[in-house]
């Protein structure tokens, strides 16, 4: 069995972290509506190019809201999504770090996996802004072969991610573990997690007592690993699973330049396309195609032709002259908006 998941954990008022991709209260109707539209599009994606694949949402959210008058929990039963509401227990004390609070979460649904995946079956957790191109199944192999895939985002070993550079996470590895690392271990971004039943209980079981250790060098003011994908890159290397397995299959695509833009032409064949930039451009925009069964979206056969036009809404492999103008006047919008409350 494959499981193709994501996950919308919902702050509520006075437990607000900060997303810089998104801006805004993370509390509010607004902002939540950002990722809810990410939601549904990775859904429709999985189920266009993967239809047989089970799906499930994790979420604190009991009711599934509706969004720009579309009754998404209605659009999620119809593709057989399973909304699963899972508590939140990998809780952050107050201050431990200032932004990504909610990803925590995530060892909540490894959690999750580690409970329900058989042995042999594989499940995969994406960040809801990932939208799939293309079947799973090369995946699916892969994460049988290795037990569990690892997307290696290529940091050098003094850039900063989340409050660490790799050197950094490898001093509080050495910490942890009595022994020195060198080189500086890579950085395992933790928008993906493709793992078997057998690692997710490995990995589960690996988990809670880090992050015990976590909160103890928090409260003691040592350095900790500040997100979920510090203490998962630590967890992969702890139990000698292979890195960098995923990076056939995904790529953080920047289409952005004030966050470095790397988009590249190579990028419109790969299986995953994770878009952090795109939340509030080109997912928003695809969005009505999405919740519309006569759209483009869904009547064409998912091949090539479907995927480049899936790019020129996206900015993969390059951004358009129309999708440039219309970026700027969202972002005018949306800093309106802003301005207004």
């Amino acid at each position: 069995m494959t499981v193709q998941a994501t996950w919308l954990y919902a702050e509520r008022e006075g437990e607000e972290s900060v997303y810089p991709q998104v801006g805004g209260r993370s509390s509010s109707t607004w902002f939540q509506a950002v990722y809810w539209r990410c939601v549904a599009i990775f859904f429709a994606s999985a189920a266009r190019t993967s239809p047989d694949a089970r799906r499930v949402l994790y979420t604190n959210v009991p009711t599934v809201p509706d969004v720009d008058g579309h009754d998404l929990g209605a659009f999620l039963e119809a593709l057989g999504v399973e909304v699963v509401v899972r508590p939140f227990t990998y809780v952050p004390p107050v201050g431990y770090y200032g932004s990504w609070r909610n990803q925590f979460y995530v060892l909540d649904l490894l959690d999750a996996f580690a409970e329900t995946l058989g042995d042999d079956d594989v499940g995969v957790l994406l960040d809801s802004d990932c939208v799939w191109t293309q079947p799973a199944d090369a995946l699916v192999a892969a994460a049988r072969r290795h037990g569990a895939l690892t997307f290696d985002v290529g940091l050098g070993p003094d850039e900063w991610q989340n409050g660490l550079t790799r050197r950094e996470m490898g001093a509080i590895y050495a910490d942890l573990d009595g022994a020195p690392v060198d080189p500086p271990p890579p950085y395992i971004g933790g928008e993906l997690m493709a793992t078997t039943g057998t690692t997710a209980r490995a990995l589960a079981e690996a988990a809670r007592p880090v992050w015990e250790e976590m909160l103890r060098r928090h409260a003691e003011g040592l350095p900790k690993f500040n997100e979920e994908a510090h203490l998962l890159s630590y967890l992969y290397r702890r139990l000698g699973i292979a890195e960098g397995t995923a990076n056939p299959f995904i790529e953080r695509i920047y289409t952005s330049l004030k966050d470095g833009k790397n988009v590249a032409p190579e990028h419109l064949g790969l299986m995953l396309w994770h878009l952090p930039n795109e939340k509030r451009y080109g997912l928003r925009r695809l969005f009505p195609d999405v919740m519309d069964p006569t759209s483009w979206f869904w009547t064409g056969t998912p091949d090539a032709a479907w995927r480049r036009r899936l790019g020129r809404v996206l900015g993969v492999p390059r951004r358009t002259p129309t999708k440039a103008l219309l970026d700027v006047s969202a972002a005018l919008r949306d800093k309106a908006r802003a301005r207004l409350g």
